[in-house]
């Protein structure tokens, strides 16, 4: 089926079903009153080409080997742009969305997974503008497997609606946290790469996630300024209660950094992240006129590792906070302003603190290596509060480490 140029198919206001196979090309625009939606059955295709369009139109994808390609997606009316809930079968896979531009709208792409499982999906080189919520959300998902979302540009996500945990680029959430991180509660097996974003709240979030890469992000104006009665955090990249991933090559301007904290429900602290990477690092807000989060990390648990390396922050502190078994501090540069507190804070001491009951206490180690951390004036600016690692590795800091108590 195609939509010639010029041709306007207006006033969609209800479900159309696309039988198994079938390809919908659009060339002209397709118009609804927020109620219209295509239901997308298995191994359809729906693509656009020479300038056309759909508003207040939902893809609702209900089938495995679906493409979508080179779509441009507007309207308010729809929650989502494209969506993929409890309606969808048990099982799917195979679902590629590729050159998608999506703006003016609420939600992009909105993924419910509680209820069925998706595997092999492939987001890919799109543009998304001008939202209200997410560009892409991937909730409850602990069923799928083998996403990647890669090559992006995100910009302007800016919730105005009051809606609570609206206005972030790209979330991806499991279940319940558990610190004993079960597969079946984790949004797990993933990739985000190759990502711009600018002006927004918060460009990547991941809740309850395992087994998972962030890379290759570029970031500019991720402040306070957007989203603000939306309840999330500030942050580049926001980290909440997960195991065993890699954050790589993050470059930030202007932005609050990155969070990685704990799994917290009404007040409860229910996890604490582990075992991951941190890796080629650069944030530099000496242009910024407020105080923002640099780069603040809780970490934990009898059995774990940290690893930070390579990180240049300009403008901007590192925080540690609780204690892993095992932390790799190496290849570090830091510049903070006096007036903004210490460029390095090494909080390892929770012993007296409710969320103490996560720190590592038999066979701990603490290697520095290479750490510059500076005030304006280029004097050290670190704090430390207590050090009781059994094992201790320093050299090539620029400050002196207390005496190791016990």
């Amino acid at each position: 089926m195609e939509v010639p140029q010029q041709l306007v198919c207006d006033n969609v206001n209800s479900a159309i079903f696309m039988p198994p196979g079938s390809k919908l090309l659009i060339k002209g625009r397709i118009e609804g009153n927020g109620k219209g939606r295509f239901v997308v059955g298995e191994q359809c295709q729906v693509s656009g080409e020479g300038g056309g369009t759909l508003h207040n139109i939902m893809l609702d994808i209900r089938g495995s080997d679906c493409k979508l390609d080179n779509l441009d997606m507007s309207g308010y009316g729809p929650v989502a742009l494209i969506l993929i809930d409890k309606h969808a079968p048990k099982s799917m896979r195979n679902l590629s969305i590729d050159r998608l531009h999506a703006h003016d709208a609420n939600y992009g792409i909105l993924r419910q997974g509680f209820h069925n499982k998706i595997e092999g999906v492939r987001i890919t080189n799109g543009h998304f503008s001008r939202l209200q919520g997410d560009a892409i959300e991937w909730n409850v998902a602990i069923n799928d497997r083998d996403l990647l979302i890669s090559d992006h540009i995100v910009e302007d996500i800016n919730c105005t609606n009051g809606k609570i945990n609206w206005g972030i680029g790209i979330g991806l959430a499991g279940s319940t946290y558990d610190n004993d991180y079960p597969e079946d509660q984790a949004v797990k097996h993933f990739v985000v790469a190759n990502i711009t974003g600018k002006n927004c709240r918060q460009l990547v979030h991941v809740e309850n996630g395992k087994h998972f890469v962030i890379r290759n992000i570029s970031a500019q104006n991720i402040t306070p300024d957007f989203s603000k009665s939306a309840g999330i955090d500030n942050a580049t990249v926001a980290i909440y209660g997960c195991d065993n991933f890699t954050l790589d090559n993050i470059t930030m301007t202007n932005s609050a950094g990155m969070l990685i904290g704990y799994g917290v429900v009404k007040g409860k602290y229910l996890s604490i992240p582990q075992n991951f990477r941190l890796n080629n690092v650069r944030l530099d807000n000496q242009h910024s006129a407020r105080k923002l989060r640099g780069i603040q990390i809780s970490s934990g648990n009898a059995t774990s590792f940290v690893s930070v390396t390579k990180l240049d922050l300009k403008a901007a502190s590192l925080e540690i906070h609780n204690k892993p078994q095992h932390l790799f501090l190496r290849d570090i540069n830091i510049m903070q302003d006096t007036r903004r507190g210490p460029a390095l804070k090494l909080h390892f001491d929770l012993r007296k603190d409710v969320r103490g009951r996560f720190m590592a206490r038999e066979e701990t180690l603490l290697s520095l290596r290479n750490i510059n951390a500076v005030n304006e004036q280029g004097q050290a600016s670190v704090e430390i509060d207590r050090i009781d690692h059994k094992y201790i590795n320093v050299s090539s800091v620029n400050f002196p480490v207390p005496k190791q108590t016990t």
